[in-house]
This record gives structure tokens, C-alpha cells and sequence, in this order.
């Protein structure tokens, strides 16, 4: 009797996909998830669709856009009403647990999370969010809050053996383990990872400008500085391989490696000088680009490499297919078909967005936006001003340093802002930020984050 598998989702936070050996990047130190991705299937066109830690969580686990499940920007709740991969799994017999950072219960950050509100997790050993990664604490089942010592994703990866070895053949399990770096602070990482970078000697990408100007959320900024937060950022990328490189050597240790899919991703990328910005919230590849690895022991999972188009908001359907578990509605589309043949199409085109610029974005005076993202073009349209903002030809500009709007010769702009309308009618709408905060009933919450954050609150 064939067995039901198990589901391993490890994510981390802020990884953007070029920044591992298996993409090319060979001054990150990486050779656990390496060698995974050189036995499994890596994908090399994954996308965050709203490139933000909260509304990319919340996608990931339901399925749904971000105005669907609520959590649009940081620091606002998810609907805990929602079928996601715990509600789900655990309906058709699984075991369910998350480790790590949650993010998804609004303000305060520190706050525990009852169980109502967990998605369908049980085995649960969660902070709700901080970056405070060499003082780890966390709440668990009982809301009990236990303080640590050590490096937090250490101490998560010690909790997640702890799940995998008191997992019986009976039942199958779903865990969720949820890192917080490599997000900043870059200088919160032991010595003896970040000991292996030498700052002068890294490469900056090739769209970091060779004078920074002021940055927004950073002020001035030189390279110098730039460059030990590169170092900082690689070697949380070395510490969290090295717990991978754990999580696989149990698995396979414990004999659950052949009846496990293994998923690694992150909610989305960071900038770190690309375009004069830092960290995330825009369209660019190094904010909405990310990782996606598939791997185990499951025959029936391909190996190899996937170019076709697929984002976090096809997570759900597309894996829940792939271990015949049937699921309600998502707004993600089902590309199971490329876990079994990576050289099939995947999406025409993946939906990007940023409904509420918050915190460091509105510093930065960004606008909300929209934008697709297709196999040879990123296109961007300014939903406060109502004009068209960015156009990529990403095939012959990879780096994308040559904005073509007002020169985009040959490009056929009006078919991409037709298919990016398309994606805007579907799920949410062509509107300010601030008309969409009223329209959708978000003004109490965002005013109530606002205030936690003593920043500015949204009178109308």
C-alpha cells in the first residue's frame, strides 16, 4: 500500500534567487542546498507576487492574493477564516506544525498567537516576529514564551527535529519552518559564519550604482557599508544551509527522506543597493525574485531545472495537486504538471503588486503599484498617478538598468497593460492606496498599526 507523503516547507526571509551556488552565485558559501537542488528540481523563474513579508505569508499559506486574505501590508492581520496548507492538510489526516516566524497576527509583534488563529497548525513554536535573531524566543502551544540561547535558526532547526523525529509512519505530517534572516540585520549572525566573508572582496551586482546616492530608510550610504551588510547577509545564507544541510541528513537518517516533498523558498528578495534602493516592496528581480527548490525522495517528483513562470500564490495548488489533496478556492493556478515535467509551460505571465506602501516605502515615497512579470518583460503601471512606470526587457537587460517607458520602440506596451488589467479587474482593482484602504474596510487596522508604530494615521 503506497503511503501518504509528507510535506516539508522551509522558507526563509528576504533570499532573493540569485544569491546561491546552484544560481550561479559562487561567493555565497551554499553547498547543502546545492547539492539539493542538484538532485531535486529548481525552478528559475519563481516569484513573490506582493514582494512584502506579511502579504507574501499569507499568499503562500491560502493560496489568495493579497486583498483576498487580508494581510495586504506589514503588521496587518491575516483571516484566520481561511483554508491554507495546515487547514487543509490536517482535514485529510496530516499532523500539522509551524516553527519560526509568523507575522501574520498584526501589532504587537511580540504578542502570542491563540490557537484559533494559527491556519490549522498544531505543533506550534512561533514568534509572531523579530529580527533579534541572537536572543531567540518563542510562544508555544499553551502561549507558553520560552527564551533561548544561541542563533535563532539554530534553535527553530533543533524544534523542527524535534517534530520530524516524533512523527510516527501512521500519519502523514506538514511542517512549516519559517527563518527569519537572511532578513537584517546583517550584523546579527555569529562569527564563525560571518568570519567567511571578506566585504572587499564580494561582488555588488551589476545595477548597483558606483556612487550610492542617499538611500531612503538608510540616508547616506557608501559602498563600504554596503558591502559589510553584503557579508552579513551572505553568512546568514551559510548558517541557514547549514541547518538545511541538518533537516535533509535527518530525513534521510530517519528514513522519511523517500516519502517527504521538501520545498525550500523565501517570501521574497532584497535590493541591497540595486537601483540606489535597499530591502524590497518593488518589482524589481532582486525584490520579487526568489528561490524555489523541490526535492525527496517522491518518484514521482522530476529533477533538473524549470524555466516556466510560477509565483507563491500557486504554491498551494499546485503542490496540494501534486499529493492528490483536493482544495477549496484559490486565486493561484495549479502548475503541478511541472513537478513531473520541468520543460512544460508554466504561467504566461505572474501578477505583481504592492497594494499599501508601508513603513521604509512610504520613506521612500513609493506609489502602490501593479506590474507582470512575463518571460521577456516587466511592466509597471503607478496606480496613485494612473500612468505607466516601469518596462523591462529583462532578456536583453537583465540587470534592468534601461527604463523603455517613452522609448520602448518595438515593445507592444498596450498588450501588456491589457493582460496586467486583465490580473488588476480579477483580484483587486485599479485604485490609490489610499482610496483602497477605505474602499476595502482596511482603516481601522491601518490606523491601529499606524499608531503602534507612532507613525502617521490616514484621516478621512
Amino acid at each position: 500500500m503506497k503511503r501518504i507523503p509528507n510535506l516539508l516547507i522551509v522558507f526563509s526571509d528576504q533570499h532573493r534567487w540569485c544569491d546561491l551556488g546552484c544560481a550561479g552565485n559562487d561567493e555565497v558559501i551554499s553547498p547543502n542546498l546545492d547539492a539539493f537542488a542538484q538532485d531535486g528540481l529548481q525552478f528559475n523563474s519563481a516569484y513573490s507576487n506582493c514582494p512584502l513579508c506579511v502579504p507574501a505569508r499569507g499568499t503562500l499559506l491560502t493560496g489568495l492574493h493579497a486583498l483576498k486574505h487580508k494581510a495586504i501590508a506589514n503588521d496587518l492581520p491575516v483571516d484566520t477564516s481561511l483554508e491554507s496548507f495546515g487547514t487543509r492538510l490536517k482535514s485529510v489526516g496530516y499532523q500539522t506544525g509551524y516553527i519560526g516566524k509568523w507575522h501574520l497576527g498584526g501589532v504587537p509583534r511580540d504578542q502570542a498567537i491563540e490557537a484559533p488563529r494559527r491556519l490549522g497548525f498544531d505543533t506550534w513554536k512561533v514568534r509572531q516576529c523579530s529580527h533579534d535573531y541572537l536572543h531567540p524566543v518563542y510562544h508555544d502551544e499553551a502561549n507558553k514564551l520560552h527564551e533561548c540561547e544561541g542563533y535563532e535558526p539554530i534553535v527553530q532547526t533543533d524544534l523542527a527535529l524535534e517534530f520530524l523525529n516524533a512523527q510516527t509512519a501512521q500519519s502523514p505530517w506538514n511542517l512549516v519552518l519559517s527563518w527569519g534572516p537572511p532578513h537584517d540585520p546583517y550584523d546579527a549572525v555569529p562569527e564563525k559564519y560571518r568570519k567567511q566573508f571578506d566585504p572587499a572582496k564580494l561582488t555588488l551586482r551589476g545595477n548597483v550604482p558606483e556612487t550610492l546616492g542617499p538611500i531612503a530608510g538608510a540616508g547616506e550610504m557608501g559602498e563600504a557599508e554596503l558591502r559589510e551588510w553584503l557579508a552579513g547577509y551572505y553568512a546568514h545564507i551559510l548558517a541557514l544551509d547549514e541547518q538545511f544541510g541538518r533537516i535533509v541528513a535527518e530525513l534521510k537518517e530517519n528514513g522519511q527522506w523517500d516519502n517527504t516533498l521538501v520545498i525550500y523558498t523565501s517570501d521574497h528578495g532584497d535590493l541591497l543597493g540595486s537601483h540606489n534602493m535597499i530591502l524590497k516592496q518593488m518589482p524589481h528581480e532582486e525584490s520579487s525574485h526568489i528561490p524555489l527548490i523541490m526535492g525527496g525522495g517522491l518518484a514521482d517528483l522530476a529533477r533538473g531545472r524549470c524555466d516556466g513562470l510560477i509565483s507563491l500564490v500557486d504554491l498551494l495548488p499546485t503542490v496540494l495537486s501534486f499529493l492528490n489533496v483536493e482544495y477549496g478556492m484559490v486565486d493561484g493556478t495549479n502548475h503541478s504538471h511541472l513537478l513531473r515535467d520541468p520543460s512544460a509551460n508554466g504561467a504566461d505571465a505572474v501578477y505583481l503588486y504592492s497594494l499599501l506602501p508601508c513603513h521604509y516605502a512610504v520613506k521612500r515615497g513609493d506609489a502602490s503599484w501593479r506590474a507582470i512579470r512575463t518571460q521577456d518583460y516587466t511592466f509597471a503601471y503607478n496606480t496613485d498617478s494612473g500612468e505607466d512606470w516601469l518596462l523591462f526587457d529583462n532578456k536583453n537587460d537583465p540587470l534592468q538598468n534601461h527604463n523603455l517607458i517613452g522609448k520602448q520602440g518595438e515593445v507592444n506596451v498596450s498588450a501588456l497593460r491589457n493582460q496586467l488589467f486583465d490580473f488588476i479587474e480579477q483580484f483587486d482593482g485599479c485604485v490609490s492606496w489610499q482610496e483602497l484602504i477605505q474602499k476595502e474596510g482596511f482603516l481601522d487596522a491601518w490606523n491601529h498599526s499606524q499608531r503602534h508604530f507612532k507613525r502617521p494615521e490616514l484621516n478621512v
